[in-house]
């Protein structure tokens, strides 16, 4: 049962505590994840610390580990906060920082790390951290409780669970502690929320390209076919363009919408049956950044979870970091081109993993896909994600890898969208990596590891081995 108010107790001791600190002069750092949901946690905590007058600097890194504590020990910060990583490793930060350290966030986690004080997580207080409550929602009440007025950055909160693909409620609603967050952030009037056509690219992408690109659901005729999904539209009488710019999603007025849903809807049907419940699945929560310009990837959350996840992916956390402080000029300028090279490795490492069998191991229903040489290790977690709905895998659970450096493998994992039969990714990346010396960590439905090289096929063998397959 979650207890709402259990965390924001919690919160105000720490704050007063922090507070403290903060008027004796002690340094801070923020260290946090370099994914979207990381950006907006580590960017929170950094604004509230600042605001209220603390010495704070901010680090993203790709992976916590033990190698990347001791860097951070030596720098002798006289406080550490980490937002989204951590919680697997509470022994080891405990024995490097001593209580100089404190932890928020939303990965399942040992009963070890539970038990310690420095631990503030989601699962704690009786939230689900993969569907309920993401780091940036944990960040936001830690920020709020330094100070009230920190309220102006909730709608960072609802960019980090969309990023998290925690949008599950009915509808792609956010629930649990999201849909707290979700509420401050419209009350504060720099967000609203609507129920249109879910297609992705709502402000940016012409709106023949935002169909195109759908992939789940996958639309027979339509998806991956720019030219075919144009030529529908224009036949039912949709204009595309306002003088010679292409109009996207979010410039249709209802009626036009509703040729939309007609236009996907005959391409479904002859498919043979489903065709209603997808396009209800079609249909759903839209977060509208209302502060900022419209036709920016910054105006829908979901396209600004992406930029984000663009630099953080593409070796530029800073640049998101920046973003989410509030850098509108050179920072954006430079995160859409960030974006369109982003989309661009993304799309050459997916269909080069689907136009080589070579590279996929079936093992009942495990998908053990090979990425090496191949796949950025910042850029496989969203690969996986993708290959999590492609047709071939959406009924299967998804271990990716590729190699890290010389001498270590990244490892991530996913369940299939149409995937069945229950399997919790993050307990078994944990147990599965600890085995191997390695570590890992994450979500029911997606985690990852990383681990020597030398231990690839073992890996394999233990995942199994703890699906019992």
């Amino acid at each position: 049962m979650a207890n709402f108010d259990e965390l924001l107790n919690r919160y105000d001791e720490l704050s007063r505590n922090l507070m403290n600190s903060m008027k004796d002069g002690k340094k801070f750092i923020v260290v946090t994840h370099i994914d979207a949901d990381g950006l907006c946690s580590g960017a929170m905590t950094f604004v509230a610390l600042a605001r209220r007058g603390a010495t704070v600097s901010g680090r993203t890194v790709p992976d916590l580990d033990p190698k990347t504590i001791e860097v951070l020990r030596e720098e002798r910060y006289d406080f550490y906060i980490f937002t989204d990583l951590g919680s697997t490793l509470v022994s080891e930060l405990a024995l490097a920082l001593d209580n100089r350290f404190l932890v928020l966030d939303h990965h399942e986690l040992p009963e070890v790390s539970a038990r310690n004080p420095a631990v503030v997580n989601a699962w704690q207080y009786g939230y689900d951290g993969g569907t309920e409550a993401c780091s940036s929602t944990m960040a936001y009440y830690f920020a709020r409780a330094l100070d009230y007025s920190n309220r102006d950055l909730a709608y960072l909160s609802v960019v980090g669970a969309v990023a998290d693909r925690q949008d599950v409620g009915e509808g792609r609603s956010l629930t649990g502690l999201n849909g707290k967050a979700l509420e401050e952030a419209q009350s504060s009037g720099l967000l609203t929320v609507s129920k249109d056509l879910l297609f992705y690219g709502r402000e940016t992408r012409p709106l023949h390209e935002a169909i195109a690109s759908s992939s789940s659901p996958f639309i027979k005729g339509l998806s991956g076919s720019k030219d075919a999904a144009l030529a529908a539209l224009i036949k039912a009488g949709i204009r595309m363009k306002e003088s010679a710019k292409w109009r996207t999603l979010a410039e249709l007025s209802s009626e036009e919408k509703k040729k939309v849903t007609e236009v996907v809807a005959s391409f479904l049907a002859p498919a043979g049956g489903g065709g209603a419940e997808v396009i209800g699945a079609l249909i759903g929560d839209i977060y509208t950044l209302g502060m900022e310009d419209a036709f920016t990837p910054l105006r829908d959350a979901r396209e600004f979870a992406t930029l984000l996840n663009s630099c953080g992916r593409m070796g530029k956390p800073g640049l998101g970091l920046s973003i989410c402080v509030g850098d509108r000029s050179d920072s954006l300028r430079e995160g859409m081109r960030l974006l369109s090279e982003y989309r661009a490795e993304i799309n050459k490492s997916v269909q080069g993993i689907l136009s080589d069998s070579g590279r996929v191991e079936i093992r009942e229903d495990f998908a053990f896909v090979t990425g090496d040489d191949l796949v950025d290790e910042k850029l496989l977690g969203p690969v996986t994600s993708i290959l999590a709905s492609a047709p071939q895998f959406k009924d299967r659970v998804i271990v990716a890898r590729t190699k890290s450096g010389e001498s270590e493998l990244k490892i991530s994992s996913r369940v299939g969208d149409s995937h069945n039969r229950e399997v919790n990714l993050g307990v078994m990346m944990r147990e599965a990596a600890e085995k191997m010396g390695g570590v890992g960590g994450g979500h029911m439905m997606a985690a990852g590891a990383k681990i020597p090289l030398s231990r690839g096929p073992d890996f394999a063998k233990t995942v199994l081995e703890r699906a019992g397959v």
